[in-house]
């Protein structure tokens, strides 16, 4: 039995167990053969290119985060030292 038959073979209850193998064995032929399937380099390569501009734009997003942190930080010390001062 080939991969479509086994896709549309009719369910019913006068399945039998032999038929339901074969079945079974044909959809899983096809699926590990599209497992193996070999990725070309060149789209590992757009991928990883991909995914280190991903990085690299994080990172610079956290940088930018974490500056704004330390300068809202700053703010609200200089604030307090000033009114501890005032006093």
């Amino acid at each position: 039995m080939n991969y479509k038959d086994a896709l549309t073979h009719p369910i019913n209850d006068k399945l039998t167990k032999a038929k339901l193998i074969e079945i079974s064995k044909s959809l899983q032929v096809e699926c590990l053969a599209n497992e193996l399937t070999v990725i070309p380099m060149s789209k590992y390569y757009i991928d990883i290119r991909t995914r280190w501009q991903t990085h690299l734009n994080e990172t610079r997003l956290l940088f930018k985060d974490v500056r704004y942190v330390i300068n809202y930080i700053k703010d609200k010390y200089n604030l307090m030292s000033t009114l501890t001062d005032a006093k």
